[in-house]
């Protein structure tokens, strides 16, 4: 039995009167439409207004997905690129530019030591392809042959042996492709007499092992993977970014479980007991919300140097171990755990602090972890009270680090600093990893009814 669709002359019930008017009802639909007609017409206007409401949906989610994510690409690229390739104007690095383009070619020899100073001073070093791909003797030229090309120093190892031979590697230009097909090449270096010293030079295969390295070479030094890797440990953790991040991760993780403890400990006093002034304790306790921080930072700061606290972890670690908003944060939530549970516990013969640590703190886990992920990002984040309360390089956090990264001439080095802030979102990113399930369920909590 075909059962025919009826409209309704007036307003559709199951939507708005604003969308039952854009759908044109009424005395805007065409008045020559029979029933099953003008009911087809209304559902292909809904269908096109849905789709046109989801497609305007998802291109602004993609832009504020974009302009979220394109900072964060942009100070990558910043992170790989060397000190000369900083304010280019170009967003890749010359590194990864020059590989995929193969453009240019890797030049491999062997100097004395004095040479390769020579080359560090020159703003370029000329090359060229050896005449039938075989270097042949040659005497000094006053005067540099026809089809050189200009290269680069990528870097200078250590003297090889006692003799004082260093390997040099060079990067030079190779449009035709002439140096890639040579087996050896000619590199010319100053001669006192000035003269130019043909020196022979090999071409070498690069590969995408070896461009990562030359791009990872901010992080190399950042992390001094030279002590790292040589097993140094101990020497490692001493001084640079590596102490900096180990501050900033011990002092992030004493905040967050000492101040978990503390936070739903007054939580749970204040959701689950009855004393006198209560209401007004609490109220006390979340005006300090309205005080902002800084006003705080002098005297905690004499309060910290009376106590022989200043340039310690204490230091860092006392003023966040209890928060008015994590209190408030627990207390909210704990005040929806059901009493009987408290009840059933008393009745089996429990404490209070065995109810708070048995009861209490595996229930309240959602909000517990909501509030771990809050506090980690707070005190990783922390800038003011690590500059206020250290003075010492071996004291400094992440961020005060990579704020006061210059060398001694107060020269910045950005590509040195946004791989240090780069690396420094990582455990901001594992630990949101690792607590999303309960971080999600912890934020939504009371979102829902009934």
């Amino acid at each position: 039995m075909n059962r025919k669709r009826i409209m309704p002359d007036g307003p559709l019930p199951w939507l708005s009167p604003r969308k039952t008017q854009r759908l044109g009802t009424g005395p805007k639909a065409p008045a020559h439409l029979t029933e099953e007609q003008l009911a087809d017409y209304h559902a292909g206007r809904l269908h096109r207004l849905t789709i046109g409401q989801t497609l305007a949906s998802l291109l602004v989610l993609s832009i504020a997905a974009a302009v979220v994510i394109l900072p964060f690409v942009y100070m990558l690229m910043i992170s790989l690129k060397g000190t000369a390739e900083i304010g280019n104007g170009k967003f890749l690095p010359q590194e990864l530019s020059n590989f995929t383009s193969g453009r240019t070619a890797w030049v491999e020899l062997r100097v004395p030591a004095e040479k390769a100073i020579t080359t560090g001073e020159m703003s370029g070093v000329p090359v060229m392809a050896a005449p039938g791909g075989r270097f042949a003797a040659w005497q000094k030229a006053g005067r540099l042959p026809g089809g050189t090309v200009t290269a680069r120093r990528l870097y200078a190892d250590a003297p090889l042996d006692e003799s004082g031979q260093v390997k040099l590697l060079l990067e030079a230009s190779d449009e035709t492709g002439a140096l890639s097909r040579a087996k050896s090449v000619y590199v010319f270096l100053p001669a006192p007499d000035q003269k130019w010293m043909p020196v022979e030079g090999q071409v070498r295969e690069r590969t995408w092992l070896d461009v990562t390295g030359r791009l990872l070479n901010n992080y190399k030094r950042l992390l001094h993977w030279d002590d790292l890797k040589a097993g140094h440990v101990i020497q490692w953790l001493k001084s640079g970014y590596p102490r900096w991040y180990f501050n900033s991760l011990l002092v992030a993780a004493l905040t967050v479980v000492i101040g978990l403890f503390f936070d739903s400990l007054a939580a749970y006093g204040f959701a689950k007991f009855q004393f006198p002034f209560k209401r007004t304790l609490f109220a006390v306790l979340i005006a300090t919300l309205m005080i902002p921080y800084p006003v705080t930072l002098v005297p905690t700061f004499f309060i910290f140097a009376r106590l022989g606290f200043y340039n310690t972890y204490l230091a860092l670690v006392i003023p966040g171990i209890v928060s008015a908003f994590g209190i408030f944060l627990v207390r909210q939530y704990m005040e929806t755990i059901p009493d009987d549970m408290r009840d059933a516990a008393r009745v089996d013969g429990a404490g209070d602090f065995q109810v708070y640590w048995k009861v209490m703190l595996p229930a309240a886990r959602p909000v517990l972890a909501a509030l771990a992920v809050f506090r980690f990002i707070f005190q990783w984040n922390t800038y003011l009270y690590p500059l206020v309360l250290t003075n010492k390089d071996s004291m400094k956090t992440v961020q005060l680090g990579i704020a006061t990264m210059q060398d001694v001439h107060g020269t910045v080095d950005y590509g040195l600093q946004m791989a240090g802030s780069a690396i420094a979102v990582l455990p901001i990113l594992i630990v949101y990893l690792m607590m999303q399930k309960h971080f999600i369920a912890g934020i939504t909590m009371g979102s829902g009814k009934g």
